[in-house]
């Protein structure tokens, strides 16, 4: 079972390392980051929440100019080549918050059940 994991995650890996970059590359034309696109369930807004405003602000901001670059047809490369140059599409600030929250509410459950 070992090598047959090992063959696959070998196999998988180029594969996941190629997805990964054309999902940035996608992401970049935009100027959104991953954590942009996350669906807002309550563990994420709750994230959203407990962040900087600093965060909430500039998040705001991509999605906006991301829906005015779409509606207008265009990329951020033809208004602001520097910022898409800049934009790490895959920085974490909101996705750390949520891995907390959800440790948080894992050990709420093993707590209320008695372990």
């Amino acid at each position: 079972m070992n090598a047959l994991t090992n063959f696959a995650n070998a196999l998988l890996r180029p594969l996941a390392a190629r997805y990964r970059a054309n999902v940035g590359a996608s992401l970049s034309q935009y100027g959104l980051r991953y954590e942009d696109c996350l669906i807002e369930h309550p563990k994420v807004l709750e994230a959203i929440d407990l962040s900087d405003k600093e965060v909430l602000v500039g998040r705001n901001r991509r999605v906006k100019r991301a829906m005015d670059l779409s509606f207008k047809k265009k990329e951020l490369g033809d208004y602001r080549p520097d910022l898409v140059e800049a934009n790490d599409p895959f920085k974490d600030e909101i996705r750390t918050l949520v891995k907390k929250i959800e440790d948080r509410e894992e050990e709420r459950e093993m707590i209320n059940k008695g372990w």
